[in-house]
């Protein structure tokens, strides 16, 4: 009867360890009066914990505040507040332990039901991932690895084994916060082959369509517009009125219209990269897209353009048939004219030239 009482006892005690082993598993169980708020991204984004604001992360799809320990949202160095920590956390010995001493606001989605279906991928432009989607390309077991740096989406599979880096786990994450502290990231990237972007960043264009059965070749022309590297684009601030230019994601724009002395909402942008300053802004799309693009950042594909050239081919053969039908006199005042022509259109190219690399002279002046 004794060992009896005594095997109960066991019994009891071992299920009481069970509950309590489940309940330090499950961060949710150790909160009390816990939120049913569903973080998105952009929800969470809002938290970054600037200037002393409040300051939310994300780990494993729980939302923690850290507003009280991450001073102004910053952990060792990196920028965290406002975004999911997963990755940096999962590679952190003492991870577990401070999540555990964090208040748990909510739960974290990426996904959320897509209410417009316009996001999904067209012909036009590269495929655009959700974090859900992404996650599918971890890299595991030599399968395909994507990774996401500040919106644009990279094929790692032949550089990350199993979608490892350096001891971290990146195949199928958002890796900018990793990348932004790596002194070799921007020529490691310039390496990866571009597979899309995020959901909620600018597109990125596919090859134009093909339009031989409707438009002669011969028609058109292509050329790639300038490479600015940081140095050179750092001359465009646009103080004073001068030209402004800002890298959002590898793309140069013009913002000298838009953005007085090269200011934006109290922010000093000209001549600088941009690219977290507008992932975090609800209207960067709709800005991005009003802008003229006028080169593409040193380490990021190059930008073609496409130029119509019928109606200078059509011009040139009039002129030849005006020519042959003049007497002597006439060609010679037409050579005359043609003359003058042929200066000014070599004056108008050389001040193309001037605007299209002006920052080579702006860089020539500062030596």
């Amino acid at each position: 009867m004794k060992k009896l009482l005594y095997l109960s006892l066991m019994l009891v005690f071992g299920f009481l360890l069970v509950g309590c082993d489940v309940s330090a598993a499950n961060p949710l169980n150790n909160q009390s009066g816990v939120t049913s708020t569903v973080f998105t991204l952009d929800d969470l984004s809002q938290y970054t914990g600037a200037n002393g604001s409040t300051a939310y992360i994300a780990v494993n799809g729980v939302v923690y505040d850290v507003t009280k320990v991450f001073v102004n949202g910053t952990h060792q160095g990196m920028q965290l507040g406002g975004t999911d920590a997963t990755a940096v956390f999962a590679s952190s010995p003492h991870s577990a332990s401070l999540l555990l001493t964090l208040p748990v606001v909510g739960t974290y989605d990426p996904n959320p039901a897509p209410t417009n279906l316009s996001l999904s991928t067209t012909q036009d432009t590269l495929p655009i991932f959700t974090n859900a989607e992404l996650s599918v390309y971890t890299g595991e077991n030599g399968s395909t690895a994507y990774i996401a740096v500040n919106g644009i989406v990279y094929d790692v599979t032949s550089v990350f084994v199993n979608g490892t880096h350096q001891g971290m786990k990146l195949g199928g994450t958002d890796a900018t916060i990793i990348f932004a502290s790596s002194p070799h990231s921007e020529s490691l990237l310039a390496t990866l082959t571009i597979v899309g972007t995020m959901e909620g960043y600018v597109t990125i264009p596919t090859t134009p369509a093909d339009t031989s059965t409707t438009t002669p070749p011969v028609t058109t022309s292509e050329s790639t517009l300038p490479v600015f590297t940081l140095d050179e684009l750092s001359l465009y601030t646009g103080a004073n009125g001068t030209t402004a230019y800002i890298a959002v994601n590898g793309v140069i724009y013009d913002v000298t219209n838009v953005f007085s002395n090269g200011q934006h909402q109290g922010m000093q942008l000209g001549g600088t990269d941009a690219t977290a300053v507008f992932a975090s802004s609800p209207h960067s799309a709709s800005l991005l897209s009003s802008l003229t693009v006028v080169g593409s950042l040193e380490g990021y594909n190059t930008i073609t353009v496409t130029t119509d050239t019928t109606t200078t081919q059509n011009n040139q053969y009039d002129d030849d048939a005006d020519d042959d039908s003049d007497d002597d006199s006439d060609d010679d005042s037409d050579d005359e004219s043609e003359h003058e022509d042929s200066d000014h259109d070599s004056v108008n190219h050389e001040d193309e030239h001037e605007d299209g690399f002006e920052y080579e002279e702006s860089e020539g002046y500062d030596d």
